[in-house]
């Protein structure tokens, strides 16, 4: 199992972040030149995380489908083949993490909106003081940061630690189990602190 450094973190949130100010400036200058279908700015949005990422590509373009309320995106063209098998990604401890956060970030369900990386101590204070009545569950934690464990089968294992207010208020070290066609399976969970600011979706 390979512990990402602070400056791995670092690295990736801050891809992530020119990523949005990319598609941000791109959605404005395309907005001022005239009328945009609805998910333009999500398949913008798209391009740009795997155009700012490292260590992972996407084969097509990304575009959504909306119905009601839920979005859903898959490749142009390939409408039929889930997302993931689009996806190439290098499988190494920092891409492994990055692709998480930007697939998340592209699938755009709403439990990850309510959902916030914690990768130091500080981050983790910060979320306890956002909590209702917070309680501790585990006071000894030995680190915060991401850590991935690449295996020799394709598969990945990624253990994160994430605050969130989807269904309940909770800090958890989640782990995920990444397969060979690039889609993240929900493994399990070590549940850090919980609060009583939960909220239904």
């Amino acid at each position: 199992m390979t512990i990402l450094s602070i400056e791995a973190v670092t690295r990736v949130r801050e891809r992530i972040a020119c990523a949005h100010d990319l598609a941000n400036a791109r959605f404005r200058e395309a907005f001022a030149a005239g009328p945009l279908a609805p998910m333009a700015h999500m398949a913008m949005q798209a391009a740009a995380l795997v155009e700012c990422a490292a260590g992972l590509r996407v084969r097509g373009e990304i575009r959504y489908d909306v119905i009601g309320d839920e979005s859903t995106p898959y490749i142009a063209g390939s409408r039929d083949v889930p997302i993931y098998e689009a996806f190439d990604v290098d499988r190494n401890a920092e891409a492994v993490f990055e692709y998480w956060l930007v697939i998340s970030d592209i699938v755009g369900a709403t439990s990850w909106r309510m959902t916030r990386l914690v990768a130091t101590a500080d981050e983790y204070d910060a979320a306890l003081m956002r909590m209702q009545s917070p309680q501790i569950v585990r006071a000894l934690i030995v680190t915060h940061l991401p850590s991935v464990d690449v295996r020799d089968d394709g598969t990945a294992f990624l253990e994160a630690t994430v605050y969130t207010r989807a269904e309940e208020e909770r800090v958890e070290r989640r782990q995920l189990l990444l397969d060979v066609h690039n889609e993240f399976h929900y493994h399990g969970r070590e549940l850090v602190a919980e609060g009583r600011g939960g909220v239904r979706i």
